[in-house]
């Protein structure tokens, strides 16, 4: 019989992945075992040598058995990575996405493993500083619905601006459609806010929607850098977890993650994961994501784990805000930033419209209602 070996000197150093598996007690066992080769070698262990084994394939650290589940930590050498982002992902969830029952709960990046994420630019501080809002919530909308024009959307922007929002964001089904191309959009969405600004001395800042391939990310980028939009939006499930990382290497502006197609990510990684820790790795300022109560399934449980992903001490990744969004109204501030605290971005579309008819002053009632909120 043939037996493999390495023969690659190994740093020994090791990162942690923890992972919940529903099922019995005996069946996790044999399913940690199998994610440890499955995730590494991906293939016969018993044709591998020592060196293999001992330094390749991951490793059972700790088995937690609850009631319904049973939490594994399994550690991977840090070479296995290769100092590859998507290799990253691919080692702590490749093939075994394909496992049903199994979840990723827990995250813990050796330093090398960290060194190779950029993280945010901004985060919560940089933000503010950016904005210059330090005590209370940022406030946001969305210039939508898709299917307006380019003039009507720069001139609802303009009023908006007026009302002294803080971020205008693109909805993210606005992308370079015939009805509103992206270059044009960009430059007068742009320049509409700008003369609000002039205007009211405020400082709203818009972030057009870039998702699409690397390539076009990166120019269209460039091309809002340049007009002087002030931030990106971008849906890095859409986009892909790489290139989302290559844009915040190649771009100085904040970045706004939207959720758009990360629901299914749900099946195989927890709420603090997905939403928190992961993108404060490839570089987020800002993480978009249902709020409990509104028109999705999020639970406040789910809110509140990805609140703590995006603000507890994770390396050096700077904290980021939550802005939970979808079906949220003027109404429903006072609770959610007692649930968030301050370091939070209320985003409000519709219901800024259903307020009445002008949006400036709905905006200045959106902005009233928040600065009355006592803060933490």
């Amino acid at each position: 019989m043939i037996e493999y070996e390495a023969r690659y000197h190994f740093s020994q150093e090791r990162f942690r992945v923890k992972y919940q598996i529903f099922e019995e007690s005996k069946r996790a066992r044999e399913i940690a075992e199998a994610i440890c080769v499955e995730q590494t070698i991906e293939f016969p262990i018993e044709l591998t040598g020592n060196s293999i084994r001992e330094n390749v394939v991951g490793k059972i650290e700790e088995i937690q058995n609850n009631h319904n589940s049973t939490v594994v930590t399994i550690s991977y050498p840090v070479e296995t990575v290769g100092n590859e982002p998507a290799q990253f992902f691919n080692v702590i969830m490749g093939n075994c996405s394909l496992f049903p029952n199994l979840k990723i709960i827990d995250l813990q990046l050796s330093p090398s493993i960290e060194n190779i994420f950029p993280g945010p630019r901004y985060g919560i501080s940089g933000l503010r500083k950016l904005l210059s809002i330090y005590n209370r919530p940022l406030l946001a909308t969305a210039i939508k619905p898709m299917g307006l024009s380019t003039d009507q959307l720069a001139q609802m922007a303009y009023n908006l601006a007026l009302g002294g929002i803080d971020i205008i964001k693109d909805d993210h089904g606005l992308a370079d459609q015939p009805f509103s191309k992206f270059k044009d959009r960009v430059l007068k969405v742009t320049e509409a806010i700008h003369k609000a600004n002039r205007e009211t001395g405020f400082h709203t800042i818009y972030a057009p929607n870039i998702t699409s391939n690397e390539q076009t990310m990166l120019k269209q980028a460039e091309f809002v850098k340049e007009a002087g939009s002030g931030a990106l939006l971008v849906a890095p499930a859409l986009s892909g977890f790489s290139s989302f990382i290559t844009l915040r290497e190649n771009t100085d502006l904040p970045i706004l993650s939207h959720p758009a197609f990360l629901g299914g990510y749900l099946s195989i990684m927890d709420f603090d994961v997905l939403f928190g820790t992961i993108q404060r790795m490839i570089g987020a300022d800002v993480v978009i994501f249902p709020n409990y109560g509104g028109r999705f399934t999020f639970s406040k449980e789910d809110c509140r784990k990805i609140n703590h992903g995006l603000k507890k001490p994770f390396g050096s990744f700077k904290e980021i805000f939550p802005s939970p969004a979808g079906g949220m109204n003027i109404n429903s501030c006072g609770d959610i930033v007692s649930f968030y605290n301050k370091d939070v971005v209320l985003l409000i579309g519709g219901a800024l419209h259903k307020a009445g008819a002008d949006l400036t002053e709905n905006v200045k009632a959106f902005k009233a209602q928040v600065e009355k909120i006592h803060v933490r």
